[in-house]
């Protein structure tokens, strides 16, 4: 499955670790109200899995906003280069994930 979504920090900016920590420098994006460009790779009503290239801290609070379904708030269980794990802070209905675009013919695919 691949969904385009929006992730944005809901957390304050520490939320994301240093360039000499990771090697890698942090997305200015993702600090802003709007946040970045991102590829869900595994949803469901607890949590995601994303591509994300900035490293964040585990705990932080993200938003996620995807197409059809709206914003939701997560919080950081795992990153690394390139990864992104994250449990939903209020789990989130099937039938609203339903209504993302690019979830139908998801569901339709695996069913």
């Amino acid at each position: 499955m691949h969904i385009a979504g929006r992730l944005a920090l809901q957390s304050p900016a520490c939320a994301v670790l240093p360039q000499r920590e990771t090697g890698i420098a942090p997305n200015p994006d993702i600090l802003s109200f709007h946040g970045c460009d991102i590829v869900v790779r595994h949803i469901t009503e607890h949590g995601f899995e994303a591509e994300l290239s900035t490293k964040l801290v585990e705990g932080a609070l993200v938003r996620l906003r995807l197409p059809g379904a709206g914003a939701m708030i997560a919080r950081v269980t795992a990153s690394r280069c390139g990864h992104l794990v994250a449990d939903f802070v209020n789990p989130v209905s099937a039938s609203r994930l339903g209504k993302t675009l690019g979830m139908a013919s998801y569901s339709r695919q695996v069913a």
